[in-house]
Parts: structure tokens; C-alpha cells; sequence
């Protein structure tokens, strides 16, 4: 037993998996990084990004949060045909959604 505990630890020892050599990551500011550099380890950027990041945003000051998600507004006029939402912006503070169905078109604030 002790045999393959030895040989399991040289094995993890080789392959770089040891505990000491995890760094933890706790900023996230610089985003998604490319697949050149997350094989960098010895570049400063390599502990500010990670490989990818989906569904989340990245904070100012490092951390992630989960993305906001949708909620439901209302029916569309007629659910057994397909409609299409559209953002219509008026200004820089007015944001409206337009929804284009068969002969309708339904607004929303």
C-alpha cells in the first residue's frame, strides 16, 4: 500500500500537480485571456484574467458577478405566430422595446 502511495506522489510531483504550485486567482479585471498566454504563468496578467468567463462581468476592482438575467413582460400578441423584439432607443435615457407581430406592433417602456 505504502508502495503505491510513493509512486502516486512521485507521478503528481512530475506532472506539476503538487498542492504548493495552485495559485489562487482572485482577480478577474483583465477578462477572458487568449489560450497563448493562460500557458504563461510567469507573465504578471496570467493571475488578473482566466480562460473563460460566461455569463458574468467583470468588476473594476477584480471580482466577477453573475450577468442580470431576463424577466418575463408579457405575451406576445399572437403566440402561434413568430414575432420579433426590437430595442428602440429614443434618447439617451428613453429605452423601449418595439414588438413586431402579424399586422401588430406592441410597445413597451
Amino acid at each position: 500500500m505504502k508502495k503505491w502511495i510513493l509512486i502516486l506522489c512521485v507521478l503528481c510531483v512530475l506532472c506539476g500537480l503538487s498542492y504548493a504550485d495552485k495559485a489562487m486567482m482572485y482577480a478577474f479585471n483583465l477578462g477572458e485571456l487568449t489560450e497563448k498566454l493562460t500557458a504563461r504563468p510567469d507573465v504578471k496578467l496570467y493571475y488578473s484574467g482566466c480562460l473563460k468567463l460566461e455569463n458574468f462581468y467583470c468588476q473594476t476592482h477584480g471580482g466577477a458577478a453573475k450577468r442580470p438575467g431576463t424577466y418575463f413582460i408579457a405575451e406576445t400578441a399572437d403566440s402561434d405566430d413568430a414575432g420579433r423584439v426590437i430595442q428602440f432607443v429614443h434618447s439617451s435615457g428613453t429605452n423601449n422595446v418595439l414588438e413586431f407581430g402579424d399586422k401588430t406592433i406592441r410597445f413597451y417602456k
